[in-house]
């Protein structure tokens, strides 16, 4: 378990994953995944909203680290969680206070009003900083170091300006901040960012408030807060960059279905396509909001044998069904992200993109993604450094990658010889505490020959704790070290 240090992480903690890459055993033809982490948070915090039941029960619920980070805060809330299988149960019960986490420059807290804390989920304190604002609780809300020094002005502006009171108890932009006041103005508010976790905090703090309010948004991205709050009965406007709020009431049902995870389903999808060889793979009950399947969307267009099957909406208004996939990247040409809806559609696979990019013939792009560079870690740079890890050219953009497979068919980029061939090989590869670089390269790893080490990579139970099993599943041979 190697320790990194700097930037781009505070520390690897976690476990490495080993993985012995090459063919294996026949893989299943079919594999299930995950509930959808972003539904379940938002489910999660519908528990929160006026008129909420007294026990919510949400079915197929994401259980990764990033979801459970919500749990003590909701017991701090005076709302339980009872866990059974991949059913969650929501109750009303004796709130129960959070430790408060230590701070350099803080040493006297806010009085009289709860501290919640959501270690490393930006989720989860995003949406929740939405909801006490609109629904008038007083709250301090925190995070772990890592999640100190991610953004949070994307929603403290907006709120404010919709009424809110939320103040930043140390630096500017950034947690903790104490929440107080409420959503209470009636007007348009222009978000800064595409960030659907931006549109959804703020959406959310309109109707928990129940205050007419018009979100002007510079991309369309992930739109699950908006089909669930119109599922709940919310009457909502879209169009082309906006979304509206009439200002009237809303009901959480008592039972929310959880879809399978889209970012999730890529992996096996990935790994499966990486093995080569032929054979079918089946993954059902997935969500296909097209806002959420863009990394499936880039590689269909590139020529990958992806399809979708068995078609049908959920109640919550999520389009559900089987992602179908042949495994080989036989005339899979280099893929292109140009245009910042694609790139929402998959900011979460954007590390695995790159990978398996890296196996395509020719110069693959990735742009329009400046945002990940505030995601657990720096991405952009991160990602380039586990790829490099394993020999692939990888250049990291202003707002992007570019990414050289084994034949670059325009030749090498100016003022250099990135374009050059490259010979991925298995070896020891940083995961940087990021489920995302970790996940990314563990599937890579499963295609190439020999031991591959992923240090720290046991941290992809922060959204996908049986990510082990399921490559297991399509055939790969991983295990966690654990020191």
């Amino acid at each position: 378990m190697l320790e990194v240090k700097g930037p781009d992480r505070p520390a690897t903690i976690s476990p490495d994953l080993v993985v012995e890459g090459g063919r294996t055993g026949g893989p299943a033809s079919t594999v299930d995944v995950p509930g959808d982490k972003s539904v379940t948070h938002r489910a999660l915090l519908a528990a929160l909203l006026p008129g909420a039941p007294h026990r919510l029960t949400i079915r197929n619920a994401n259980l990764g680290g990033a979801v459970r980070a919500l749990f003590p805060a909701l017991r701090a809330l005076g709302l339980d969680t009872l866990v059974e299988g991949d059913v969650l149960t929501v109750r009303r019960a004796a709130p129960v206070p959070q430790p408060v986490r230590p701070h350099p420059a803080i040493t006297r807290w806010p009085a009289g009003i709860p501290y919640l804390e959501t270690a490393g989920s930006s989720a989860a304190a995003r949406l929740l900083i939405g909801v006490l604002a609109g629904v008038g609780r007083g709250a301090v809300v925190d995070g772990d170091e890592v999640l100190r020094h991610r953004p949070m002005d994307w929603i403290v502006t907006p709120l404010n300006e919709l009424g809110a009171d939320i103040r930043y108890l140390d630096r500017s932009g950034r947690l903790p901040v104490s929440v107080g006041g409420r959503v209470h103005r009636s007007r348009r508010v222009e978000l800064a960012v595409g960030s659907a976790q931006a549109r959804s905090a703020v959406l959310l703090g309109a109707v928990a408030a129940g205050v007419p309010a018009e979100l002007r948004h510079p991309v369309r991205s992930r739109d699950h807060t908006e089909r669930m709050l119109a599922a709940f009965g919310a009457r909502l406007t879209q169009g082309p960059g906006r979304v509206a709020y009439d200002g009237g009431p809303c009901s959480v049902p008592p039972l929310i279905d959880v879809p399978g995870d889209p970012s999730l389903a890529a992996y096996p999808v990935a790994a499966h396509l990486l093995r080569g060889g032929g054979g079918e793979l089946r993954i059902p009950d997935v969500c296909l909001n097209p806002t959420r399947t863009g990394f499936f969307d880039v590689l269909r267009r590139a020529g990958a044998a992806i399809d979708y099957q068995d078609l049908r909406t959920t109640a919550g208004g999520e389009p559900v069904g089987t992602v179908v996939t042949t495994a080989g990247l036989d005339g899979v040409r280099a893929v292109t992200v140009d245009d910042p809806g694609t790139l929402h559609a998959l900011i979460d696979e954007v590390p695995l993109l790159a990978v398996v990019a890296a196996r395509l013939p020719g110069t693959s792009r990735i742009g329009c993604a400046g945002e990940l560079r505030f995601k657990e870690t720096d991405r952009l740079v991160t990602t380039a450094r586990m790829a490099a890890a394993f020999g692939a050219r990888v250049r990291v953009e202003p707002d992007g990658l570019t990414v050289n497979g084994p034949r670059s068919v325009n030749g090498p980029p100016p003022g250099g010889t990135a374009g050059l061939s490259a010979r991925l090989s298995a070896g020891t590869v940083p995961g940087f505490e990021d489920h995302r670089i970790a996940m990314a390269a563990a599937t890579l790893a499963t295609a190439l020959p020999g031991r591959t080490t992923i240090t720290g990579g046991a941290c992809h139970t922060t959204s996908f704790p049986g990510f082990t099993a399921v490559l297991r599943a399509v055939g790969a041979t991983i295990h966690e070290v654990t020191l």
